[in-house]
């Protein structure tokens, strides 16, 4: 199939010549996990964002719910990949069927928007984001299709780089823990010219550990620069890119038992075979240009091009649950080698506008992403049973050839715009939208019933498309200011997700459309240092795929599902010692039409209740000054994974996690870590009675050492 518009390795170079004329950068410093945030973070600034905007926006007048973790959270709790941030994000509960693979669950969908310093791609370029690489993560809960495209009712995820620095900055960390497990990052920036014209960025992370459960070992290397130029005083280019090698232990859990419930195995219980083995490589370059005119209007643009190879070699146990009696169930051999390669452009004008008298920012812009993945494998799916409660891992490996694959393209792009209105003292009126078009074509490769040495490759079959064309998604939110530190909040938003079943007439269905109202009141205190905030929403998911009831083997877009909560949110500085991440969130959702479905519960893996808290005191005098200390509580409603009656189930728990710090000198600091300080207990992730169940870590420690310049 030919694409139109295939950009592949030449985006960089069509980014830099969008952009037409360079851009500098504002350069406002905000405090870490600031209440000031935007999708981009400028060359040289620490301005912050949110996947709400497309500049500096603080979260007080952003319509939304919007979390940000930033810097000094991370290193204080050992956030070393996005699953243990997210695992720390107010209303996130976190699934999925594979260690390495983490589905994020919000509001009763799963996330499926990511976005690199506020520029969308389709999913995330490459394995679980290691966070050395990264200032900070902002986390948008609810609709997210303006700047994201086609995505769930979910939220976004956005992941903003480390940047050049104009000032000389240098840090490095070592970290011993349990289970083998061993650290080390290194972080230097700054000027390479005397001018301070040229800055420059170089971050390094390694990570090499056993984990708690048996064969099981994990390494990561990561390296990443960045270099930014000011071509002028108001135009400023920059590039960079980072290489990860990953090679984590690979599994699928452990099943349920054919009555219902988790099995009750040690937790160190592992159902694959001592070969298991997986390895992606992850390369990914950005070019971006900014150019800022005179009155503040600013053009940017941004490209980025991502490539990674994966090889997958394992045995894992397949959908079959437990009798629970004898304790054996069926064990599958699988190989698979995996290319994929992944585009994203993104251009967009922003600045201020007078108008009767009153200031009002406006914001127009366009972008175009591409995903192209092809793969190969092969599967045997009676390769040998396991006994879980005595599970035997050093089994043959078996011979290997693919005997299946395919290949798939998927290509999207839209135009965007809001306006940020002052209709009022003290009252912002946003307007968006965006029309968005989408494409995925697919095709399957023949099987053969054995594997050939050498691998022969097979026929593909014709391609299948699915298309959705100038499709418009709304934006409406108001933010009215009730005094100095209230504020109240209302929006409306729809979002766009593709699906590929067929009408009796041949046509795709419709996209599903979400749309959510969300309103809510936002607070700040102590200095606009600690800022509140608390929302009540309500998303119907429409045109969901139903079958035909008079077509059998067709679909109508008949389906509906509802969700609705209240989130609560504190975070900030109560003094400038204290610092507080606290968050509440409730959620009852249901399928409201649905054939098979109706009236019954359409996540049951996201808990209704879910309460997460971080609090840190830095003590500055007496004895214990030099000390910091850290306390964390996660707090869980009861989950159920599966199909009930015959389901697995996850009481209600809590986890806490503490960790103490002293500061040697300005320079160095020591910190001790302990997570799951009671030794609780628990299924951290439950998906079924077939397998996907995953025990959360026992306790561990860690020590770490951290020095900076």
């Amino acid at each position: 199939m030919q694409r139109f518009g295939r950009l592949n390795g030449a985006l960089i170079g069509a980014g830099v010549l969008a952009a037409g004329l360079s851009a500098g950068a504002a350069r406002a410093d905000v405090a870490d996990d600031a209440t000031t945030v935007s999708e981009l973070v400028l060359v040289g600034a620490k301005e912050a964002g949110a996947a709400g905007a497309k500049a500096a926006t603080p979260i007080r007048e952003i319509p939304q719910t919007v979390t940000v973790v930033g810097q000094t959270r991370i290193v204080e709790q050992n956030l070393f990949t996005l699953e243990d941030l997210m695992a720390q994000v107010p209303g996130i509960t976190i699934t999925g069927i594979s260690p390495e693979s983490p589905a994020y669950m919000s509001r009763g969908f799963s996330i499926d928007a990511y976005l690199l310093d506020g520029v969308a791609g389709i999913g995330y370029p490459g394995s679980t984001p290691d966070m050395s690489i990264y200032e900070r993560v902002e986390v948008l809960r609810g609709a997210a299709s303006l700047y994201s495209g086609t995505a769930s009712p979910a939220g976004s995820i956005n992941l903003v780089r480390k940047r050049p620095t104009e000032d000389f900055h240098a840090s490095g960390s070592f970290m011993a823990g349990s289970w083998n497990n061993y650290r080390i990052e290194g972080d230097i920036s700054g000027p390479l010219l005397d001018s301070g014209r040229l800055r420059g960025r170089l971050v390094g992370a390694f990570q090499d550990q056993d984990l708690f459960y048996d064969v099981a070992h994990k390494r990561r290397a990561i390296v990443y620069g960045a270099l930014a130029y000011d071509l002028t005083p108001q135009t400023t280019l920059t590039v960079g890119g980072h290489y990860q090698d990953f090679k984590p232990a690979n599994q699928t859990g452990l099943p349920g038992y054919t009555t219902g419930g988790l099995l009750k195995v040690r937790r160190s219980t592992f159902l694959g075979a001592d070969w298991n083995r997986f390895r992606t490589q992850d390369t990914v370059a950005f070019a971006e240009l900014a150019h800022e005119f005179v009155g503040g209007w600013r053009i940017r643009a941004t490209a980025q091009t991502a490539q990674q190879e994966r090889m997958d070699k394992y045995a894992y146990v397949g959908n079959g649950a437990v009798i629970p009696t004898n304790g054996f169930t069926n064990q599958i051999a699988y190989s698979g080698e995996n290319f994929t390669r992944q585009n994203s452009f993104d251009v967009n004008l922003s600045g201020a506008v007078t108008l009767f008298g009153r200031s009002h920012d406006l914001l127009i812009g366009a972008d175009y992403q591409t995903k192209d993945n092809k793969y190969g494998e092969w599967r045997h799916s009676a390769f040998a049973r396991i006994d879980v409660f005595n599970p035997v891992t050093n089994v043959p490996e078996p011979f290997y050839g693919n005997n299946g694959g395919g290949l798939q393209e998927i290509e999207q792009y839209g135009v965007y715009g809001n306006a940020r209105l002052r209709p009022f003292d003290n009252t912002i009126v946003t307007l968006g939208g965006r029309f968005s078009w989408y494409e995925n074509s697919s095709r399957s490769g023949g099987t053969r019933s054995t594997p050939t040495n050498p691998p022969q490759p097979w026929t593909y079959g014709p391609w299948s498309t699915y298309k959705v064309e100038h499709e418009f998604t709304p934006y409406v939110g108001v933010v009215h200011d009730l005094n100095e530190n209230w504020s109240i909040y209302a929006s409306y938003a729809d979002t766009l997700t593709p699906q590929s079943t067929r009408t009796v007439e041949g046509d795709f269905l419709d996209p599903i459309i979400g749309e959510q109202v969300e309103a809510g009141v936002k607070a700040e205190f102590f200095d606009n240092r600690l800022l509140l905030s608390g929302a009540v929403y309500r998303i119907n998911q429409v045109n969901r795929s139903q079958p035909d009831p008079d077509n059998e083997g067709f679909y109508i877009a008949t389906g509906e599902v509802l969700s609705k909560g209240v989130e609560l949110e504190a975070t900030g500085q109560i003094t400038n010692n204290w610092r507080v991440n606290a968050g509440y969130s409730y959620n009852k959702n249901e399928y409201e039409t649905d054939v098979n479905n109706g009236g019954k519960p359409f996540t049951l893996v996201s808990p209704k209740h879910m309460f997460k808290a971080y609090t840190n005191y830095r003590f500055t005098e007496g004895p214990l000054a030099g000390f910091d200390v850290g306390l964390g509580a996660n707090a869980f409603g009861e989950t159920v994974g599966g199909t009930m009656p015959i389901a697995v189930r996850q009481p209600a728990y809590v986890v806490v996690n503490a960790n103490v710090g002293y500061r040697v000198n300005e320079d160095v600091t020591v910190r001790l870590s302990v997570n799951n300080l009671f030794d609780e207990v628990y299924y951290a992730r439950i998906s079924g009675v077939g397998r996907g169940n995953y025990y959360g870590e026992p306790r561990s420690v860690a020590v770490s050492i951290r020095a900076a310049y």
